[in-house]
Formats: C-alpha cells, sequence, structure tokens
C-alpha cells in the first residue's frame, strides 16, 4: 500500500535562483541520503515527485508544496528532521502529513497563490530625512493603491508569436497593505490562470513610468 505524504518546504535566498528541476534533483538527493522509503520511477529511478505549483526562479517562499509516496509509513518528524539534515543552505522542509492517496494530485487543485511584494527604497533613501523617507513610502503606497484599483489593469502579455494588452484584474482576488507598506496579493494561479508577480509588478512601473527595484516572497499555495 502506498503512503502519501504532502509536504511543505522553503526556499531562503541561498536558494531563490535555484530552479526547479534542480530543485527535484536536490529533494531527490536528500530523500536517498536520508535512506528514507520513498517511491523511485522505474524509468529513471528518481523520486516519484509531485510539486502544487512550481516557484519562478528569483522568489523567496515559505509556503511550497509536493507530495509524494513512501512504500511504508514513518514518523513525520523524524522524516522531517533527517531530510532537512540533508537539504543544502536555503532549503527547509517545515512539516508533513499523510493524505489519502484517493485525493486528486496536488497540482490539479491548486487555484491561487499569495505572495508578499516589498519595494526596495535603498537608492530613494539616500541622503532623505525621516519626513523625506516616510513621503517617498506614502507616494509609492497611494500610487499602488490607485493601481490596484482600476476597474481595469491593463499589462502587456507576452507569448511566442505576439504581445497583447490583457485585463489582468480578475487574475487579482484580493490585496492588503501592511504597517510596512508590502503589499499581501492573491493571485490566481494553477490550470485556471498563471499570473506572476512580475507581471502585476511591470504593469505597475509602468503605470507609474518609472522602474522600482522589488523582492516578491510567495507565502502560501491555495487548492481546494
Amino acid at each position: 500500500m502506498m503512503n502519501k505524504l504532502r509536504l511543505v518546504y522553503g526556499k531562503s535566498k541561498d536558494a531563490m535562483y535555484i530552479s526547479q528541476q534542480d530543485t527535484v534533483r536536490i529533494f531527490n538527493d536528500a530523500f536517498l541520503k536520508a535512506q528514507l522509503p520513498v517511491v523511485k520511477s522505474p524509468n529513471t529511478n528518481m523520486l516519484e515527485v509531485m510539486f502544487a505549483h512550481p516557484l519562478a526562479d528569483g522568489y523567496e517562499s515559505t509556503g511550497e508544496i509536493f507530495e509524494i509516496n513512501l512504500t511504508e509509513e514513518i514518523d513525520t518528524r523524524y522524516l522531517v528532521r533527517e531530510v532537512n539534515k540533508a537539504l543544502p543552505t536555503g532549503f527547509i522542509v517545515m512539516s508533513a502529513e499523510y493524505v489519502s492517496p484517493k485525493e486528486e494530485s496536488i497540482n490539479v487543485r491548486v487555484y491561487a497563490a499569495e505572495y508578499v511584494i516589498s519595494l526596495d527604497y535603498t537608492e530613494k533613501f539616500k541622503d532623505k530625512s525621516l519626513r523625506e523617507k516616510d513621503e517617498i513610502r506614502a507616494y509609492y503606497r497611494k500610487k499602488m493603491e490607485m493601481y490596484l484599483s482600476q476597474s481595469q489593469i491593463l499589462v502587456v502579455m507576452k507569448s511566442y508569436d505576439r504581445m497583447e494588452r490583457l485585463d489582468i484584474k480578475p487574475q487579482i482576488e484580493k490585496y492588503t497593505f501592511n504597517i510596512d507598506d508590502s503589499i499581501d496579493v492573491v493571485l490566481s494561479a494553477g490550470a485556471r490562470s498563471n499570473i506572476t508577480p512580475a507581471i502585476l509588478m511591470d504593469g505597475y512601473m509602468e503605470y507609474i513610468n518609472e522602474e522600482v527595484p522589488y523582492s516578491v516572497k510567495r507565502s502560501k499555495i491555495l487548492y481546494n
């Protein structure tokens, strides 16, 4: 009998530029090094793993999800500890739980993802007073509020053979501003659509006619 296990893991700055393909290899090596009873593909001898919604390169995350099958049930606390010992710096498994093998694969159940977007004011704050820094933050927050509150948010979308403007407003599920002026935003994902924070922020930069550095962290993958 297969034992289906769902794991939540994070990628920090040390790992944020590691590709999805290399991420699969890293977890494969970690599970094998930890000598855990994982099910492997007969064709590749690699770990059979299903990721919920692969993370774009350059993003941090505290809420990535993947599922694997074990040939026997083992204690999840032991598994998390042993896998983390074998993972390189920048990766950490935070939790693991057994789920029904009858459930649909996690990747087909994803409908949205939550991100934290933070503007980087380092250059703009140089030689500025506290009052001026507050005014800078207030200016860009106001612009972001205006941008997100539009009835339509038209951004340039590129495909293999064309470029077109599309309205991404319906794919912005919700957003809130934090006390530090970062933004929590939930974007549609999975089979429905795949609007990334980069697409959202490209539209914002065009809206304000200015480039502002920013960072993104994915905090949660939402699935039903």
